[in-house]
């Protein structure tokens, strides 16, 4: 073996090494259900961090499945930090139409 491809595979072997190390270091991003809620009438609703926000009080966006009329709907308060207090629709999905997305539909 010639001394590029000796350099090239040390680099390899020593760049997957400290991939390891460091996926190692890694949090667990660990998925509870603790917020979810299911209700009698076949509606659940969970709440989940949108990404934006400060990280102290970061913005989230209500989740209602209603299973009953197979619908998705997204809620969210625009300007959460600054008093915002009205809850606006962003999307309302139907079910259907997310698994046939999903499949590459």
């Amino acid at each position: 073996m010639n001394m590029p491809a000796a350099l090239l595979w040390a680099s390899a072997f020593l760049l997957a090494a400290l991939t390891i190390i460091q996926a190692a270091r890694l949090p667990l991003n660990a998925a509870y259900a603790g917020a979810a809620n299911q209700g009698g009438q076949g509606m659940s609703v969970v709440t989940q961090n949108t990404g934006l926000g400060p990280p102290e009080r970061p913005y989230e966006a209500l989740w209602v499945l209603d299973g009953r009329g197979e619908m998705l709907f997204i809620y969210y308060v625009e300007n959460a930090n600054a008093g915002e207090k009205a809850l606006l629709l962003r999307q309302a999905i139907p079910v259907t139409e997310l698994f046939r997305v999903a499949r590459g539909g």
